[in-house]
């Protein structure tokens, strides 16, 4: 009695539960939300550019002196003279203290088979050689006459050999190299040529990268990222207009600045005698431009949406 009373709950409670299953799940249906839909699906990227050309209004160079001796005494002694005349040079024409950095300073050995022949110091000339001796003068001829019978003239002698130089030195196996180089910013464009001249004058033989460009960038950013928004601004509406579709507003938006002003470069490099003290240096600044980028997404309006997976 008691079996069958157990075995009659069971059933009742089966029959509960599988009367209630398609409820349960119908309502697990409704609870599921709809796949959602990627912002990406409804928006549009571009890439803005902005550039932006001036006239330059400060000048940049390297300049320095390099020195070769056969010891580091006399290299080091000779290159601080040499950068001394430098610096008095530019300070000579005006050029500030801020605007004068050492940019470089080495000092380098090196073999004597690997300096070009141009940089090895001059070698001692060797002495001229002794002259020979000249032949002593024959006596005069005694007048005709009588007394007795002069002498014959002694046999001349032999001619000595003459003196041999003295050995010169053999050069030096090794040599030091100094090196020493400032930054110097002109910021008188008119004093670019000057400048250049007087320090070869003062004994300067390495110039080079000199380059033009601005003392303070903002207002060319400002102009450049104002034509890089108007840029990609042309470019959305011109992507959207292919594909039938408006364009909304912006949903982010992000800048890529580029190195910074860029402009002519001058001589990249002037080796010892190349400029001439009686020719001025010629000089063109030239421009220089600024240029930007934006990132910009926009949302699109009217955009099909995109198929459920």
């Amino acid at each position: 009695m008691k079996n069958q009373s157990s075995l009659s709950r069971r059933l009742c409670l089966a029959g509960f539960l599988l009367s209630t299953a398609p409820l349960l799940a119908a309502c697990a249906a409704q609870a599921t939300p709809p796949q959602a839909v990627h912002p990406e699906s409804h928006t549009i990227t571009v890439v803005g550019r902005g550039e932006v050309h001036t006239k330059p209004d400060v000048a940049r160079a390297q300049l320095g002196i390099e020195v070769l001796a056969p010891t580091v005494k006399e290299a080091t002694s000779s290159a601080a003279a040499r950068m001394a005349e430098i610096l008095a040079a530019l300070r000579k024409l005006g050029l500030a203290d801020k605007d004068i950095q050492t940019s470089n300073y080495s000092i380098q050995l090196m073999r004597q088979a690997d300096v070009p022949p141009w940089m090895l110091p001059p070698q001692p000339l060797a002495a001229p050689a002794a002259s020979a001796p000249a032949a002593p003068a024959a006596p005069a001829a005694a007048p005709a006459g009588r007394g007795p019978k002069p002498a014959p003239p002694p046999a001349p002698k032999p001619p000595a050999p003459p003196d041999l130089a003295p050995p010169q030195p053999a050069p030096p196996a090794y040599y030091y190299q100094v090196s020493n180089t400032v930054t110097v910013v002109i910021r008188n464009l008119d004093q670019v040529g000057p400048v250049l001249d007087a320090v070869v004058a003062a004994g300067a033989n390495n110039v080079w990268g000199v380059s033009f460009g601005l003392d303070k960038t903002e207002p060319l950013e400002a102009q450049a990222r104002e034509k890089a928004i108007a840029d990609a601004r042309a470019r959305a509406e011109a992507l959207a207009k292919l594909q039938g579709v408006s364009l909304g507003g912006v949903v982010a938006i992000s800048e890529i600045v580029d190195s910074g002003p860029r402009g002519p470069m001058y001589a990249p490099r002037l080796a010892a005698g190349a400029m001439s003290a009686d020719a001025a240096t010629p000089v063109a600044p030239g421009e220089v431009q600024f240029g930007t980028q934006v990132k910009v997404i926009y949302a699109l309006e009217n955009a099909p949406a995109s198929p459920r997976k």
